[in-house]
């Protein structure tokens, strides 16, 4: 009988045990963006009929914040209606390439106000790249982990500024 009291009061005295409950830790964050990574990467590596990030949006839509996934569907569906013309994007934007690495590592984690920025390292041929590839913004939203953007450090640019210039060009009048 002693034991119930004790163990509730452990409890309500272990601040990690809450937090933990809520899969709002590091080790949560890293687990969720090594798992899409883990999914995304063998669909990058088949021959596609169709960019694998399209896939990504059919069957993933929950790891994306409404924003990103907004953006990136317009992207999608002006260039299913153009004919013959990139009018969005040229490269794959989970992983920065044209042409994927073997699998990609979740390393570095950083927090961030309302979530973390996590560094991925592509793995071509058993070597790791010395920078990251790619850095993923995340946020936990609703309950669950969701992208919020993802940025690319070698070229100082971001996902969704990117998906913005695509858009802006594409409003402007041809002549």
């Amino acid at each position: 009988m002693v034991a119930g009291p004790l163990l509730l009061a452990a409890f309500l005295f272990e601040p990690q045990a809450h937090v933990e409950s809520k899969g709002q830790t590091a080790e949560a964050a890293r687990d969720f963006v090594q798992g899409f990574y883990s999914w995304y990467v063998p669909e990058a590596l088949k021959t596609q009929e169709e960019p694998v990030w399209n896939v990504a949006l059919k069957y993933k839509r929950t790891v994306f914040s409404p924003a990103l996934f907004r953006a990136l569907k317009e992207d999608s569906e002006a260039q299913a209606r153009a004919s013959g013309e990139i009018v969005g994007l040229d490269f794959d934007p989970f992983l920065n390439t044209q042409d994927p690495c073997d699998r990609y590592e979740v390393r570095t984690i950083t927090p961030q106000e309302g979530g973390y920025r996590v560094d991925i390292y592509g793995v071509c041929s058993g070597k790791r790249n010395v920078k990251p590839d790619v850095v993923a913004k995340l946020a936990h939203q609703d309950g669950s982990w969701a992208f919020t953007n993802f940025l690319y450090p070698a070229i100082h640019r971001d996902l969704l500024g990117t998906l913005r210039t695509l858009r802006k060009k594409r409003q402007k009048p041809s002549r």
